[in-house]
């Protein structure tokens, strides 16, 4: 997702963001751990809810997507993700949230972050974090809850996440390696129920609803220069999907994999020539930073999921990050089958080098 490789293009830090640590109370019981393979790293197994809490990796992070639709009939998508980081040559260790909101009935789009650099108490209830930037949070307990209370701009939102289906590790164990880049821990929480409110400038608080993602990774990256194409899907029939594509300076793919579960169905890893996830049609041209970033992107899975295509609802969509030197595109996009019909939605990251065209 995001996450982690890009900030490996700057001195400072080995990947880019992810967040931190917290606190807590309840009183509801915690699930009991659920331990998955014993990967063949010489690592030890992803255990949930527990790895929900921070880990003492170089990064890590906790990333959300948010379709939602207002009682009013407005539609909005979010991307918010808090990075926690281990900086090269320093023994401090960043937080940082970035968070880009949309209106889309009004098509705009705008992006806020916020960084701090000392961390708020560890819990020590197992699988529980939250990260803290004054009144802005992102929290979350026992691995199927979530809340997200954050400003975009003049606009507020606060947001309870609630996950409906099991999660999806990626590669099958939860570990995937990057090559000279590192190995990291890698699992989603593809379904979320949410609801809250979203507050815009000068007006007030209107009920919402919809439909979220979470992604979750965390390890010791090395400071090399990655780049990635990342997707997030979900159909209307109960499909969920994740593709990525990640690439060296020079463009070689170093990994590309997708992850894919139908319903209830187990999940499903997926190799090159198992899938397609490809850009297909325009681009759009950063300003700022002369990118030209492919806004429309094919997706397939032969004998399960027909051709998509994935489309922004919004455009201009690029993040520049002024704590990190990160840059990257990330879109909620509409999924359309062959024939138009949308049967469904998600979320395009594209981490692109600075004046890179398809």
């Amino acid at each position: 997702m995001v996450r982690t490789i890009r900030s490996v293009r700057t001195p400072i830090a080995a990947l880019v963001l992810a967040a931190l640590a917290a606190a807590c109370a309840a009183a509801t019981p915690t699930p009991a751990p659920t331990p998955t393979p014993t990967p063949p790293y010489g690592l030890p197994p992803l255990v949930l809810p527990a790895d929900e809490a921070p880990h003492d990796f170089s990064t890590e992070w906790w990333y959300f997507n948010v379709h939602l639709w207002s009682e009013d009939g407005r539609r909005y998508t979010l991307h918010d993700v808090v990075f926690q980081i281990q900086e090269l040559g320093s023994s401090r260790t960043l937080y940082v949230r970035q968070a880009g909101f949309a209106d889309v009935s009004a098509g705009t789009h705008a992006t806020a972050e916020r960084v701090r650099s000392e961390p708020e108490p560890l819990s020590e209830q197992a699988g529980v974090f939250r990260a803290g930037f004054g009144d802005l949070f992102i929290s979350a307990q026992d691995g199927r809850r979530y809340r997200l209370v954050g400003e975009v701009g003049a606009t507020a939102y606060d947001l309870t996440l609630l996950a409906t289906t099991e999660p999806l590790l990626h590669h099958d164990d939860g570990l995937v390696d990057f090559k000279e880049a590192g190995i990291t821990y890698y699992y989603s929480r593809p379904r979320l129920d949410v609801s809250g409110t979203v507050t815009p400038a000068g007006g007030t608080a209107v009920a919402v609803n919809g439909l979220g993602w979470m992604d979750r990774q965390w390890g010791n990256f090395q400071p090399v220069a990655i780049g990635w194409d990342w997707a997030s899907v979900q159909l209307d029939d109960g499909t969920d999907l994740m593709l990525t594509r990640v690439f060296d300076a020079g463009g070689v793919t170093v990994e590309s994999y997708a992850t894919l579960r139908q319903g209830d169905g187990p999940a499903r890893l997926l190799s090159v020539g198992e899938f397609t996830f490809a850009p297909a049609g325009p681009t759009w041209t950063s300003e700022r930073t002369g990118t030209s970033y492919a806004t429309i992107w094919r997706v397939a899975v032969p004998g399960a999921v027909d051709e998509l295509t994935l489309e922004p609802l919004v455009g201009g969509n690029e993040f520049v990050s002024a704590a990190r030197g990160l840059v990257y595109w990330e879109a909620g996009v509409e999924a359309r089958a062959s024939d138009g019909r949308v049967v469904g939605q998600g979320f395009v990251e594209l981490n692109w080098p600075l004046g890179a065209t398809p």
